[in-house]
């Protein structure tokens, strides 16, 4: 049994933790309350009751209000600055020469009265004017607050102008030049006293306004969200919070949340195992999956911070149409239900978030059934989809709340947005194709094409293993249609099987014209001829860069079947010896998918039928059954994924098939004939 390689195994290890704590890093913070609900719509849990008395805390609004009222109740609080006087005592008397004795003493004495009361800025005068309070404090000392009329504290400007107006000296003022510089403001609002005084009304105000007792009923499930019932659950879940942190309950909230990501992560991984061997063995499939899928968990996080609705904008359908085209159907679903539950904690509605991508996920797989095969029917997907998101997340709202009104525009605006994003999917399918030699459904319509690279040379080179080929993809897609297997990738599997032949191709019946070489050669020799254009066939394939799934029909067309016209030869030259297997035998292996029995089945009946006498419904049936039933028997199939009913629905396709192909034509009378038939 294959197995994976030590190195593949750790590389796949550092990869998953690496995804894992990307994954982790991008989700939101831990907090041990996981109910979500908004005030005027529905609970849609079930009853909740808290085994805790907590108190039920004011609004965040209303705690606004009161801060705010309090801060209104703190009147202004001054602290005088002396150095103030000092200095404008120095300037004073520079103006003394030019005032003369009497003006200079009285203007001394005037601004010492109003330095000695205080001034104020203009700003801190409007805004004590607007506080509405009629005084102001002033510090006198640490401990003592000199309260003064609001009219007795005069700013800058008033004092000047009352000095210019004074009746005595008013005249003589006027012209003192640097008088503007003699009134400057000693009056320092203290806002760090203002602030203590707040914090001291502060605390004598409670943030709560009730306290609900252990086991008493919050809610009830489907109860309308109102303003009241919103703050007890506000209040309950800061409980709740508070309680967590307290007993250090956070590392273990962590720690359950690294191991669901895990689990989540490595169930795609077992998908693989169980479901999808083939995957599981070739690195680069499963990586990608779970590459992609972090990826779109990461642009999600990423986009619910910054945006609006930013959740439905991120195209996880982008993964869900990638995977569908490689991996297959099965695989893309598995993987979106895996993003979307990682996604849904990241979304702001988990519930809603949830049921909306799910269904526009089985949408897209119902389109993309057998993958990517043609530009038109990506735009089939993107209409869908730009029909589903608004339409079931409008059904889910009207079921919710019964109306629309609450739809918010904006987020139907990312919904359509996101399914316009999903053309990205072409070329991300191309660049994974170029950069991991994937395979989608148009690059199988690509190789099917006749005028260009090794089937234009098989058609001139090889003619009679083209026809072979042609006739085998025909019989061979339409029993896959009837077996629901990928009817698309057979065809391409038998066009491409038998191209090794290109080798020798006068070594092949079919395309021999005359005398058969293998005459010259020993049975030991022709065996190792036939079995090469196997070998010639892998080879060929890697050198034009066909894609892995094409490569698999070179080497299990045949399987470990033997090559049974040189065993029964040389069984016959050699009576009573027993051969050697191993030199009669393919290197195989055995067909393992649907699509591989398929063609191994078609091979042989299709060259069978070459050698049938005569064409009639009992022949092709007997023929058929004969060859299919050598290959049951003989083990071919034991590993193939294909039921005996599939089998036996195999056989009635291939039997009408050639029956169609080999049907007898009418035979068109001579002219000579007619003539006579028209004389008479």
């Amino acid at each position: 049994m294959k197995k994976l390689s030590i190195r593949q195994i750790l590389f796949r290890v550092v990869f998953m933790v690496a995804a894992v704590a990307l994954v982790d890093y991008v989700f939101p913070h831990h907090d041990s309350y996981r109910y979500e609900y908004e005030q005027g719509k529905p609970w849609r849990y079930g009853r909740l009751q808290a085994d805790f008395d907590f108190p039920v805390y004011h609004p965040d609004s209303v705690i606004r209000q009161m801060e705010d009222s309090l801060r209104r109740q703190v009147a202004p609080i001054y602290v005088q600055d002396s150095s103030r006087l000092v200095g404008i005592r120095a300037q004073i008397r520079g103006v003394r020469r030019s005032l003369g004795e009497e003006p200079f003493y009285y203007l001394r004495r005037r601004l010492e009265q109003f330095y000695t009361n205080g001034i104020l800025t203009s700003p801190d005068k409007n805004a004590l004017s607007e506080s509405g309070f009629d005084y102001g404090r002033v510090r006198e000392s640490e401990h003592a607050l000199l309260h003064r009329s609001a009219d007795e504290l005069l700013s800058e400007k008033q004092v000047f102008d009352i000095l210019r107006a004074d009746t005595a000296y008013g005249g003589v003022l006027r012209y003192v030049s640097g008088m503007r510089d003699l009134v400057q403001a000693n009056l320092v609002l203290d806002t760090a006293a203002m602030e203590r005084e707040y914090e001291s009304l502060r605390k004598t105000v409670s943030a709560s306004y009730k306290v609900v007792v252990a086991e008493t009923r919050n809610i009830e499930q489907g109860q309308i969200v109102d303003a009241a019932t919103f703050d007890v659950l506000e209040s309950y879940s800061r409980a709740q919070e508070e309680r967590m942190a307290e007993s250090n309950s956070d590392v273990m909230m962590h720690v359950g949340q690294v191991l669901l990501i895990s689990l989540l992560l490595c169930s795609m991984l077992g998908f693989f195992y169980f479901f999808r061997k083939w995957h599981h063995f070739e690195q680069a499939y499963t990586l990608v999956a779970v590459g992609m899928v972090v990826l779109m968990v990461a642009l999600t996080a990423v986009a619910s911070d910054y945006i609006i609705g930013g959740a439905y904008l991120v195209p996880i359908g982008v993964t869900t149409i990638t995977l569908a085209t490689f991996h297959g159907s099965r695989t893309a679903y598995w993987s979106h239900i895996v993003m979307v539950l990682l996604c849904s904690f990241i979304a702001p509605s988990r519930f809603e978030y949830l049921l909306v991508q799910s269904v526009v996920g089985i949408v897209i797989i119902f389109l993309m059934n057998d993958g990517l095969t043609n530009r038109s029917q990506l735009m089939r997907v993107c209409v869908a989809v730009a029909i589903t998101y608004p339409l079931i997340y409008c059904a889910y709202t009207l079921a919710n709340e019964g109306t629309l009104k609450t739809v918010p525009p904006l987020t139907l605006l990312m919904m359509e947005l996101n399914a316009l994003l999903l053309l990205m999917s072409y070329l991300i399918i191309f660049a994974l194709e170029k950069m991991f030699r994937f395979m989608s459904g148009v690059t199988l319509v690509e190789l099917c094409n006749l005028q260009q690279g090794l089937l234009l040379r098989l058609s001139q080179e090889a003619p009679g293993t083209f026809q072979h080929s042609l006739q085998l993809a025909n019989i061979a897609a339409a029993a896959a249609q009837t077996i629901g297997a990928k009817s698309q990738l057979v065809r391409t599997g038998a066009l491409y099987h038998d191209i090794g032949k290109l080798w020798k191709p006068v070594y092949y019946t079919e395309n021999q014209m005359g005398s058969n070489p293998h005459f010259n050669f020993t049975t030991e020799e022709s065996v190792a001829i036939i079995k090469r254009h196997v070998t010639e066939g892998v080879e060929l394939a890697h050198k034009h860069g066909l894609p892995e799934q094409i490569v698999r029909f070179i080497t299990t067309h045949h399987g470990r079947g033997l090559v049974k016209y040189f065993y029964v030869t040389w069984k016959n030259a050699h009576p009573g010896e027993e051969p050697d297997l191993a030199l009669f035998t393919y290197e195989g292996p055995d067909p393992v998918s649907p699509e591989e029995a398929i063609l191994m089945m078609g091979d042989g009946v299709e060259a069978a039928s070459r050698s049938l006498k005569e064409y009639t419904e009992d022949s092709i049936r007997n023929l058929v059954n004969m060859v299919i039933d050598n290959l049951v028997a003989s083990g071919r199939l034991n590993n193939a994924k294909i039921t005996l009913l599939d089998i036996q629905r195999v056989k009635e396709s291939f039997t009408r098939s050639l029956l169609s192909i080999n049907h007898a034509r009418i035979a068109y009378p001579k002219e000579e004939n007619l003539q006579k038939k028209g004389e008479n």
